[in-house]
């Protein structure tokens, strides 16, 4: 392992302050710059425990190592934060949950005029033209990881495996309004689970055409059983699903374009990384030593925008976390740096890098904890020449 990569970060900058808060983004796959200059992020007063109802993260952004704050939430976790992410296609706005009288619901912040509205149910992902919002009930994610889900509400099919009541919602982000678009009474059957099996689903993510969606459709472990497993479930807006890959593993994707996908994963009993057409179902191996390296696991992959290069990073060997890359035109691959990781007390707590690129695509972002506390720091993208 010490032939791997070296073990520091080469040239980057820390973006957060030093103010003896805590800085952090949140995921992977939401849009975290703009071209202004501007990094959203959340700003919290701990690191080392879950989080609690109660608990406040301020939410604003960073520019030019100075943070200022416009909102306040308490719908959030250590993961994903708030999906705090600016608006594709309008200016100086911001999507973020919130909490409004007890109730999670989806805020739509001007940050020119201070205008908010709120939708009445909280989404999970947001259309790339911004119009629509996929809702799923985020107490029932709480009791399944804590660390993707928000405290401080109750799941009030708690006690049904597969409610038909409950399930994913689709929102209108404009009007503030939403409605069942699929039950869990309906997934069961198609995603291939059984009566006897709780489900929820765990990521879920619109394609760049905004009429079809992804979501991983997981179930609470059985008794005997370790962790869980999961399908990959195809869905559009007027509420069709099939299942694209059935009681497998699957942890974390990308939309590559309106029918592909890249994830990292087990297709036909193999562990990998894949390019697989979420229509016909084919799908291409990415060989690349350093994606599948023993250790890593679990690659939360992420793409250039002009889809040249995937990056990713695992989870930590010998006490770093790696940001590997891959080529897709030249099939080559290459591990850019190793940064220092805190190793919490609860695994949902963890630091992820999360690596994402900003808005002109000229700097990779993560979140880190390579100082002993949660930070946001950059890299420039000709890291990736090669």
């Amino acid at each position: 392992m010490k032939n791997f990569i070296s073990t520091t970060v080469k040239e980057h900058e820390i973006l957060t302050p030093d103010d003896g808060y805590h800085y952090f983004f949140g995921y992977y796959d939401l849009p975290a710059t703009d071209l202004a200059g501007r990094h959203l992020c959340h700003r919290v007063s701990f690191m080392d425990r879950l989080q609690e109802a109660d608990d406040i993260a301020e939410l604003g952004y960073v520019q030019d190592g100075a943070f200022t704050p416009f909102a306040t939430t308490t719908a959030w976790n250590f993961q994903q934060g708030s999906l705090l992410q600016f608006h594709p296609t309008k200016n100086d706005t911001v999507f973020y949950n919130s909490c409004q009288n007890g109730v999670f619901c989806t805020a739509t912040h001007d940050l020119k005029t201070g205008e908010i509205r709120y939708t009445d149910f909280p989404a999970a992902a947001i259309s790339a033209d911004g119009k629509w919002g996929l809702g799923i009930n985020f107490a029932r994610v709480f009791a399944f990881r804590p660390g993707y889900g928000y405290a401080g509400a109750t799941d009030d099919y708690a006690d049904v495996n597969a409610p038909a009541e409950d399930g994913v919602f689709l929102i209108d982000m404009e009007k503030g309004n939403s409605a069942l678009l699929v039950s869990y009474a309906e997934i069961q059957g198609i995603a291939g689970f059984g009566e006897e099996e709780k489900l929820l689903v765990n990521h879920i993510n619109f394609s760049p055409d905004c009429d079809h969606y992804a979501m991983l459709v997981r179930n609470f472990p059985m008794p005997g059983q370790k962790g869980w497993t999961t399908s990959l479930v195809l869905g559009d807006r007027s509420g069709n699903i099939r299942t694209v890959l059935k009681n497998t593993m699957v942890s974390h994707y990308r939309w590559v374009n309106d029918r592909e996908f890249v994830l990292y994963g087990t297709v036909d009993e193999h562990p990998g990384m894949f390019i697989l057409d979420m229509f016909s179902g084919a799908w291409q191996e990415l060989h690349t030593p350093y994606f599948c390296r023993k250790g890593l696991a679990d690659i939360h992959c992420n793409l250039l925008p002009d889809g040249k290069y995937i990056i990713g990073d695992g989870y930590p060997i010998e006490g770093y976390r790696y940001l590997i890359a891959y080529n897709r035109e030249t099939g080559a691959s290459k591990a850019l740096f190793g940064a220092a990781t805190v190793s919490p007390p609860v695994m949902d707590v963890r630091c992820d890098l999360h690596a994402r690129f900003s808005a002109d695509g000229k700097w990779i972002t993560y979140d880190t904890t390579e100082n002993g506390k949660r930070q946001i720091a950059a890299i420039p993208t000709d890291v990736l020449s090669f």
